[in-house]
C-alpha cells in the first residue's frame, strides 16, 4: 500500500509538472502545426483538399526573429520563410518539385495592397468565455469575418501565451490577433480546413534560422507574384 501511494504520489507531481512546463509564456520555442481536418461537398474538392490533410508547418521563433518551414504533397512542395522583424527582412525558399525559388524582401512590402485593405476591413472578435486547452495551453475563441467575402470565415482558439509575432493564415498575415492561433479553421460554403497545433516545445534549433540559397533562383517579389500568377494572392 505504501508503495502506491509513492508511485501515485510520482505520478501526479510528473502530471503536474508536465501541466506546468506546457502553461509557461513562451518568448522563444517550436510549434509544429498540421491539416488535421478537411471537408467539402464537392467530391472532386475533397479528395484535392484529402491530399493536403496531414501536411504540417513547423514555426521557430525568438524576440526578433521567426522561421516557417512548410511541406506539402508528400513534400513535393516545400516552402521556408524567415522573417526578421527589427531588420524590416524577409526571405522566402520555395521549392516546387525541383524549380527552387528565392525570394527577398522588405517585409513591408512583402504583403500586396489587397492583403492590407483585407485585414483592414477585417472584423475579429473574442468570446473568453468560449475556452479550449490544446497541448496544455488555455486558448479562447477568435473568429474573423469580412463583410466584401460572404459566408467566409476563420475561427478558431488563441493564447497569448506564445509571443511571437508569426501569423500563418495565408492571405491574412497582415492581421494582428490578439495572440497566436493554436487551432483555427477556414471555411467558406465550398469547404473547410483546420489547422492544429500538434508539438509545442520550448526549444529551439538555431540552425533552422540559417538558410542555404545555393542552386535557387533569386527573385524579387514582384517577379515571383507574377510567375505564380493565380496564387500570388496567398500572401506570406
Amino acid at each position: 500500500m505504501k508503495n502506491f501511494l509513492s508511485i501515485f504520489i510520482a505520478f501526479i507531481l510528473i502530471a503536474s509538472g508536465s501541466y506546468l512546463n506546457a502553461q509557461k509564456v513562451l518568448t522563444k520555442g517550436t510549434v509544429v502545426m498540421e491539416i488535421t481536418n478537411v471537408k467539402s461537398d464537392d467530391p472532386q474538392m475533397e479528395m484535392g483538399l484529402a491530399a493536403m490533410k496531414g501536411s504540417q508547418t513547423e514555426l521557430i521563433f525568438d524576440e526578433k526573429k521567426y522561421v516557417t518551414n512548410m511541406d506539402m504533397m508528400g513534400g513535393m512542395i516545400s516552402m521556408k520563410t524567415k522573417i526578421q522583424t527589427g531588420e524590416n527582412k524577409m526571405d522566402l525558399l520555395m521549392d516546387a518539385m525541383g524549380n527552387k525559388i528565392w525570394v527577398e524582401s522588405e517585409l513591408d512590402k512583402a504583403q500586396s495592397a489587397s492583403e492590407k485593405e483585407m485585414a483592414g476591413k477585417s472584423k475579429i472578435t473574442y468570446d473568453k468565455n468560449d475556452i479550449k486547452t490544446i497541448l496544455g495551453y488555455k486558448c479562447y475563441k477568435m473568429t474573423l469575418t469580412n463583410p466584401e467575402m460572404g459566408d467566409f470565415k476563420i475561427s478558431g482558439y488563441v493564447t497569448p501565451d506564445i509571443k511571437t509575432n508569426a501569423n500563418l493564415v495565408q492571405g491574412f498575415q497582415a492581421v494582428n490577433f490578439d495572440g497566436y492561433l493554436v487551432e483555427y479553421t477556414v471555411e467558406n460554403p465550398q469547404f473547410s480546413m483546420t489547422m492544429t497545433a500538434v508539438k509545442i516545445l520550448d526549444t529551439v534549433d538555431e540552425s533552422k534560422f540559417v538558410f542555404d540559397t545555393k542552386g535557387y533562383k533569386k527573385m524579387t517579389m514582384e517577379e515571383f507574384q507574377k510567375s505564380m500568377g493565380a496564387m500570388s494572392g496567398m500572401g506570406f
